[in-house]
């Protein structure tokens, strides 16, 4: 659903009945936290999502103490449109910037843990939505090292050092676009970009893989890499065609196509 959005076409009401289906059964913060990315990302509603995770806090403004779950509640939060000033927005930004190692990445379990091309990635595209200028200390200093990580064939690991693959690179290239920066020209020495190393990936069917030996969850990949392609960070909003056909939908609609994917599965 977002990397169909990302790319600017309709979800189709199908996906999006189907995930609001499944959405009670979402226990996980983390997938709370995605599954509401997607139902806007599809212009479906997610309140009951976010109630969800606002209960879920921490006191310190975190998500379990987890960079990439309080990355995503920004996210989540932003989509389903609270604004950049609201309390839990900016307590979770506060504590964000305060587990950024000196180096400038960060790592899952906050200051001092290893830092990631995907968290790093994460946080960037949240403090940006949170509000933090593009040309902030934190902002700044997590996008340099995002670049630094770049590897000599053009792609992102998942963490230094490690080969290159196709979502890490995707989560690179969202945060980098997110910081303003153009990653159709981020280059290491004469390396390719990474736009271009995810092309280079990409098999005769149109699937993305996930990187030269491996072809693992190829519509995860696949969808990952699209909305990188197309230099869409998150969140993602409902492309304006879908937006304004769910506007317009009369209350009753709604009902009825739930009636019919549980009669007709």
């Amino acid at each position: 659903i977002i990397g169909l959005a990302a790319a600017g076409e309709d979800p189709g009401d199908a996906a999006a009945q189907y995930l609001r289906g499944q959405a009670g059964r979402v226990k996980d913060l983390g997938d709370v936290e995605r599954t509401i990315l997607a139902l806007r990302a599809a212009g479906e509603p997610a309140d009951d999502l976010v109630e969800t995770l606002l209960r879920a806090r921490e006191p310190d403004g975190s998500i379990e103490g987890l960079v990439n779950r309080t990355a995503f509640l920004v996210l989540a939060l932003r989509v389903s449109g609270r604004p950049a000033s609201d309390p839990a927005v900016r307590a979770a930004a506060a504590w964000l910037v305060r587990e950024q190692n000196r180096g400038g990445g960060f790592g899952t379990a906050g200051r001092g843990s290893p830092p990631s091309i995907d968290e790093t990635a994460a946080v960037l595209q949240a403090l940006v939505q949170a509000g933090r200028r593009r040309s902030s200390p934190a902002v700044r200093r997590a996008g340099a090292w995002l670049v630094r990580r770049q590897g000599p064939d053009g792609g992102f690991p998942l963490s230094p050092g490690a080969p290159s693959n196709a979502q890490s690179t995707a989560f690179a290239i969202q945060g980098l676009v997110a910081t303003g920066r153009d990653p159709r020209r981020v280059r290491r020495d004469r390396s390719r970009t990474p736009i271009a190393y995810l092309k280079s990936l990409q098999a005769d069917d149109g699937s993305i893989r996930y990187n030269r030996t491996s072809r693992q969850t190829p519509t995860w990949v696949t969808a990952q890499a699209l909305a990188a392609l197309v230099r869409r960070p998150l969140p993602v909003r409902p492309p304006p065609k879908a937006r304004a056909a769910r506007e317009q939908r009369p209350p009753f609609a709604a009902l009825l196509l739930a009636v019919r994917a549980a009669l007709f599965p």
